[in-house]
């Protein structure tokens, strides 16, 4: 299906779909997460929000993969995120049949409903901290609600995001967490969708290829990184989450 609809579309589309990665790669470079958040938005102006989902796998295993074993301790990292894990596996599965069977735009309302609800809320109140007890049950939840996010629009990162700000996870500490979740949640997307019967192997192919574009942006990025405030660091993440939530909301009511 990926591989068709590019195949079809103009010199321009696919300029367009390169430059979409080019930006997404930029933001993933300057905060360490974030690629798809703004990627979606953007391919979804150009191609249909399954191609997007499916051409963005790949990237989002590659590019966050260094990231995820950088300063070793990864099987540590690991098992501080099984609550997350365990809630996003049935979560992704979900999310995946919802966008095998829903229209297009559904799928966008919903994902930008649920992305400015949280988002905001989050960003209105900045001293959010979750107490040790909590930490569990609000991973599995957090962990479920991504992985939904995750199936129906590639994003199963931002809610999961601001669970790891609650836990008061700041730059490189945040940076390995949440990569090394977005490389275990998009291996499952990658695997369920090109299980389903609308997409193929070859698919597979082409979304390694995006990866290209993506570390164009990154390399831009990430020499930006080091120069901003952990509070600053914070309300990134968090204008990136609301702002990704209202063009979805808009692709959904208008397109």
């Amino acid at each position: 299906m990926l591989i068709h609809t590019l195949y079809v579309e103009q010199a321009s589309i696919i300029a367009a779909v390169v430059c979409s990665l080019i930006v997404a790669g930029l933001l993933k470079g300057i905060i360490g997460v974030g690629m798809p958040v703004v990627a979606l938005p953007l391919l979804s102006l150009f191609i249909d929000i399954k191609s997007a989902a499916m051409l963005l796998s790949m990237p989002l295993i590659l590019s966050n993969l260094p990231q995820a074993l950088e300063g070793g301790k990864t099987g540590q990292c690991l098992m501080q995120l099984m609550p997350v894990i365990l809630g996003m596996i049935p979560g992704l599965v979900l999310g995946v049949l919802v966008l095998l069977a829903l229209d297009a735009n559904v799928a966008k309302t919903i994902a930008g409903l649920v992305l400015m609800g949280v988002g905001g809320v989050t960003l209105l109140a900045p001293k959010l901290q979750l107490q040790s007890r909590l930490v569990l049950p609000t991973g599995i939840t957090f962990g479920f609600l991504g992985g939904i996010l995750g199936g129906i629009a590639a994003m199963p990162g931002p809610l999961v995001f601001i669970f790891l700000l609650a836990k008061g996870l700041r730059g490189k500490a945040f940076t390995k967490e949440a990569s090394l979740y977005l490389v275990v949640s998009a291996g499952l997307l990658a695997i369920l969708l090109t299980a389903s019967r609308q997409f193929s192997w070859l698919d597979v192919s082409v979304s390694t290829a995006a990866m290209l574009p993506v570390v164009l942006g990154m390399y831009v990025g990430e020499h930006m990184r080091d120069k901003i405030a952990p509070e600053t660091f914070k309300k990134l993440v968090l204008i990136a989450v609301i702002a990704a939530g209202a063009d979805l909301l808009r692709h959904g009511f208008f397109s």
